[in-house]
């Protein structure tokens, strides 16, 4: 069930809900989520595609150097201990 309200936020920014739940929901323990998705923003969403993202990792090292470091700390550490 999603129950959605407009909110306007004022300058303290604290908000009090007076939520009326619908007689379907049982009594009990529940999960509230809250959301705020400020008007005249959207959510960011990761339309990218892999075209618009080549070279995006250029001069950033590769997988085996990144291996080769880990391979070096951990060495290391099992030399300290």
């Amino acid at each position: 069930m999603t129950i959605t309200q407009t909110v306007e936020i004022p300058d303290n920014r604290r908000l009090h809900f007076d939520l009326e739940i619908p007689h379907e929901v049982p009594t009990g323990r529940a999960f509230l989520e809250t959301k705020v998705i400020p008007f005249g923003k959207k959510e960011e969403k990761s339309d990218k595609s892999l075209l618009s993202m080549r070279g995006s990792c250029k001069g950033l090292d590769t997988m085996d150097a990144y291996f080769a470091r880990k391979r070096a700390d951990k060495a290391l550490e099992n030399r300290i201990t």
